[in-house]
């Protein structure tokens, strides 16, 4: 709208430039006195519309602006800054948009909650820097082995969260197994040396009734569970 806008006071400005001329052009408007008072006002306020199109652009640009940085807002809002990936807000809400297409049309979906084995060791043996580096080239491993319809989270400190949409238990222990052999594969490489890291992961899928809490406090269960059965391995809470 403000962009017509702005065109037709470039166009109005151009008209009235006409107008002044063909009535300069017209012997008898040429030589009347209020002619010079004339073409004084019209000047004055071609100035005035073309002060008011620039206001016009300026208000356009910032505008832009505006929606750009609120994008970009929205966007940091829901990532996590270290690992890229997105953030416990933006996995929630993607959880309950999920709950409820469950709850509409009776499909499934699937949580994998997960961290890194031992990783406060990590951090006292090789520093924070180096736990960081694990946590980066982690979340990258997890995202390049999930589907682009899957949604795979930083849920905090050494935790992720991982939504797999319409997935049964079959799949989502096969892509537990995945991680879990792709990770123990990949160690992180610090000054020439191997950082062996390895996952527990905790599974449930969704079942009619249950809410978004009770999906992730049982995918944490089963993280747990995992752990205390000797870590490096994957369990299941129904």
């Amino acid at each position: 709208m403000r962009r017509r806008g702005t065109t037709g006071m470039i166009l109005q400005e151009q008209k009235l430039r006409d107008w002044v001329e063909r009535l300069s052009a017209v012997e008898e408007f040429a030589a009347h006195p209020l002619m010079e008072e004339f073409r004084a006002l019209a000047a004055e306020h071609g100035k005035l519309l073309r002060q008011v199109a620039k206001i016009a652009k300026i208000s356009d640009r910032m505008q832009t602006d505006t929606r750009q940085m609120a994008q970009t807002l929205q966007a940091a809002s829901q990532t996590d800054p270290l690992t890229g990936l997105p953030n416990r807000r933006h996995m929630i809400e993607r959880l309950e948009a999920e709950l409820a297409r469950a709850r509409r049309y009776g499909s499934g979906f699937a949580l994998i909650m997960l961290d890194i084995d031992h990783f406060k060791a990590i951090n006292d043996a090789w520093g924070h820097a180096v736990g960081d580096l694990a946590l980066v080239e982690t979340a990258a491993l997890l995202r390049a082995n999930l589907r682009a319809s899957d949604l795979c989270a930083r849920w905090g400190g050494e935790e992720f969260l991982i939504l797999l949409s319409a997935a049964d238990l079959d799949q989502a222990r096969a892509v537990a197994e995945k991680l879990r052999v792709a990770t123990a594969a990949h160690p992180t490489v610090h000054n020439g040396r191997d950082i062996r890291l390895t996952l527990s992961l905790g599974i449930t899928v969704y079942h009619p009734g249950r809410s978004a809490d009770d999906c992730i406090q049982a995918a944490d269960d089963a993280l747990y569970e995992a752990k205390r059965a000797g870590r490096d391995r994957w369990a299941v809470r129904g």
